[in-house]
């Protein structure tokens, strides 16, 4: 493994790890060793800035570095596009790295590779809180976060593939549509990964909250329902199609209201999370889910059959149903009888002294009773799964001694018309902002501390009066409005009223001057106004107890265990009612769940990635400043980022800043050590005693003073390296002289050498030639000599 690389106090990264580096020019890195252009840390800006913030995180995103850091804090800029950057060799180096928060790139896979490594050296439970609007790409950052801590936690079995499995289910059930996003994740999610003592996972266990009901009976323009049911209707075999009662021949997604379609062609399936086959394979990677898939699919139509339910006549009218035929598929679909259901529907049934009696429902009722057994068909579903995935995932093996938990909330919402589920989403989001900023500012101060400096004039802002408007006991909003609905004269009116009385001096509350119905809340990230009508009855959440009885004894054995009374303590966010006791609404139950869930994280190590989207349209390549600087701030970015520069942002060990900067000062200056030598070293430089703070091993420098430092020390720098450059080019033409001279004597050699080679080769073929004539000579001779004898 490599060693760890310390950061420098400021920025830069290593030139070699830019992408402007000459000598990695030529080739594309591996995601696992670009760090990008700009600042990689955040705090290592030399300005903290909006412009020079929102700068460096354009000039990052547009080099295809969405990921930057500011502490503990990851930011991550929605591409919304693919990026090379999730490769099986990217997590093996984040796998195999001793420090990947330092020696590597910003990345999920270094948050990830920190909290477990962190998990088993500090034995202590980690959490990932991730965060942002809707669109801003918290659910893909989930799944990625998800895959690494699977891949490097491996137990042996299937369970890392059971884990992995759960993405495709929870995202078809729990993902549609939105204005912002293809796919926004419409509930807020804690994933606990259980390990063991030696690093094993050894189970899983997933708690959700809020589920957004009222999207299953209607949506705004340009928005779906959930995945799931698109990928139903179009997904059943032929087999299923005729069960079901489908019609032959057309597309079954253009058949149902609740699909908000006008054509089969206006959904982008690509977009979705699964296709029906792998939405299949996934639940039979799940035991408990595998045989149950055809109940699923059966309950899902009901519900889709439930939006064609309409009635006749309109407003106060006794309702009738329009089409008999879709109340019949509802009822043989939950093996129900027809009579009882459309009953159940259109009247209901009311005590009168010691007798009951059959009141007709009007058109609008009915429709209301409609939509509450299509929300409950539905959201009961949901809940059943996620119970289902957690009796599959739970620990096995040796006991479980730590977890990684992983937070998917939902984001901050304001809408033209904001009701009582943006309350509960924004509550949650105060929440969350709560325990963000205690940790991260806290840590910024707990430093000072440790090192003995006065922090009692550095101070931050939080928004505990905020939460306590919202959530204090007897006096919070939400508290009043669940005493209002214990009260059967209670209403809108009357809790809209107390709340005004309560809190009219509150910083963060207004009444609205021309909507008497509506107040306004100042969030951290700006005011929203919620309009006040609906909320005890959505905090109700009423279902008709006809309905509910001809469910608990239908032929089906699913959809009775669907609505069994549960008397243990009930899913997050769901309603719970008990004999014995006064009502409980929703926002009990979601409060509660909450509640508990920070309790559970301010028992962690936490570790936070906010995701931010670039632009409104969706769009790749695409960087809007001012959507950009707003997410910057309501995310807390800009606060982190300042937090850490304010008072006295850079810390530096006194080895470090004696031996960096002793060349700035003169030699009298640097004799001494530690502390003395630090405070030496200062005063010659000209830093007053206000500038800077001593610790106990480390010293405290204010803002600009580290850059005086540094540019002072690369003046002296700049100024010994003109003479050395002089002494070098002086050199260098030496040498170069020495290189010329040395040359032309050796080719005047070479020369000398080559004529005397020439004469020596001529004077030895003039010996050669003289030699040849010479025996020629010879042989003609004795030739002639022969003939001479021989005539004789």
């Amino acid at each position: 493994a490599r060693k760890p690389r310390r950061t420098p106090p400021l920025c830069q990264d290593p030139p070699s790890a830019h992408s402007c580096a000459p000598e990695c020019s030529a080739m594309p890195k591996a995601a696992y060793e670009d760090w990008g252009p700009g600042c990689s840390e955040l705090s290592s800006l030399k300005s903290a800035t909006d412009k020079a913030l929102l700068d460096n995180t354009e000039e990052r995103y547009k080099a295809g570095n969405i990921y930057t850091r500011s502490g503990r804090l990851l930011l991550a800029v929605n591409p919304y596009k693919k990026l090379p950057l999730y490769t099986d060799e990217t997590l093996q180096a984040y796998k195999s790295s001793l420090a990947p928060q330092v020696e590597l790139p910003p990345h999920v896979y270094a948050v990830a590779a920190s909290a477990h490594s962190g998990m088993l050296q500090n034995s202590m439970s980690q959490s990932v809180i991730i965060s942002g609007e809707s669109g801003a790409g918290k659910t893909e950052t989930a799944k990625i976060l998800l895959e690494y801590l699977a891949e490097v936690s491996c137990s042996g079995s299937d369970l890392h593939k059971r884990v992995l499995k759960t993405n495709p289910i929870m995202e078809s059930f729990g993902c549609a549509k939105t204005v912002w996003n293809n796919n926004s994740s419409r509930f807020g999610k804690f994933l606990t990964l259980q390990f063991s003592a030696s690093g094993r996972m050894q189970g899983a266990f997933m708690k959700t909250y809020l589920l957004e009901k009222s999207r299953i009976t209607s949506q705004l323009p340009g928005e779906q329902n959930y995945h799931v049911l698109y990928t139903v209707a179009k997904g059943l075999s032929s087999a299923q199609r005729t069960e079901f009662g489908l019609p032959k021949g057309s597309d079954a997604v253009e058949s149902f209201k609740l699909l908000n379609l006008k054509k089969a062609g206006d959904v982008k399936w690509a977009d979705f999370p699964c296709d029906f086959k792998e939405l299949t394979e996934a639940f039979a990677v799940i035991p408990s889910l595998n045989d149950k898939q055809a109940s699923c699919w059966r309950v899902i139509m009901a519900v889709l059959y439930l939006g064609n339910l309409s009635f006749t006549g309109q407003g106060e009218d006794d309702a009738k149903v329009k089409d008999p035929a879709v109340v019949a598929a509802v009822a043989r679909l939950l093996s129900c009888e027809t009579a009882q259901l459309e009953k159940a529907i259109c009247t209901q049934n009311m005590k009168a002294g010691l007798d009951w009696i059959s009141k007709p429902n009007t058109v609008a009722y009915a429709s209301d009773v409609k939509n509450a057994l299509t929300k409950a068909l539905y959201s009961r579903l949901f809940d059943y799964i996620v119970e289902m995935v957690n009796v599959s995932l739970e620990k096995s093996g040796d006991e479980m001694r730590y977890f990684i938990g992983a937070v998917d909330i939902f984001g901050f919402e304001c809408f033209p018309t904001n009701s009582l589920e943006q309350l509960c989403i924004n509550f949650a989001n105060e929440k969350l902002q709560k325990m963000f900023t205690q940790a991260v500012f806290e840590s910024v101060l707990s430093e000072y501390q440790k090192e003995g400096i006065d922090v009692g004039d550095i101070t931050y802002e939080d928004n505990k009066l905020l939460v306590e408007l919202i959530d204090k006991p007897a006096t919070g909003i939400l508290s009043l409005l669940a005493e209002e609905c214990f009260f059967p004269s209670g209403s809108d009116a009357s809790w809209l009223q107390k709340i005004k009385s309560q809190h009219a001096r509150h910083a963060n509350f207004s009444e609205e001057r021309l909507d008497r119905t509506a107040f306004t809340i100042s969030h951290y990230p700006g005011k929203v106004t919620y309009q006040s009508t609906g909320f005890l009855e959505k905090n109700k959440d009423p279902l008709s107890q006809d309905l509910v009885v001809l469910m608990q004894f239908s032929d089906d054995d699913f959809v009775k265990t669907l609505f069994e009374e549960k008397q243990s303590t009930a899913m997050a966010g769901s309603v719970r009612r008990f004999k014995s006791a006064k009502f409980v609404g929703l926002i009990d139950g979601f409060r509660t769940s909450l509640n508990q869930l920070v309790k559970t994280l301010e028992a962690t190590k936490t570790h936070f990635i906010r995701c931010v989207k670039p632009n409104m349209d969706k769009k790749p390549d695409n960087f809007v400043f001012d959507v950009m600087q707003r997410q910057l701030y309501t995310s807390g970015v800009v606060q982190a980022v300042q937090a850490t520069r304010k008072g006295f942002p850079d810390h530096l060990p006194f080895a470090e800043l004696l031996s960096r900067f002793e060349l700035v000062v003169p030699k009298s200056a640097t004799n001494k050590k530690g502390a003395d030598g630090v405070r030496a070293l200062l005063s010659s430089a000209g830093v007053s005693d206000k500038e800077f703070r001593i610790g106990k091993t480390k010293v405290f420098l204010g803002v600009g003073v580290l850059d005086q430092l540094e540019q002072r020390r690369m003046e002296y720098i700049a100024s010994k390296v003109l003479s050395m450059q002089m002494l070098v080019r002086a050199y260098n033409a030496r040498k170069r002289l020495k290189l010329l001279r040395d040359e032309k004597a050796r080719a005047a050699k070479a020369k000398a050498e080559a004529e005397a080679a020439a004469r020596a080769a001529e004077e030895a073929a003039r010996k050669e030639r003289e030699a040849a004539e010479a025996t020629a000579a010879r042989q003609r001779e004795e030739h002639r000599r022969g003939l001479g004898t021989l005539s004789a």
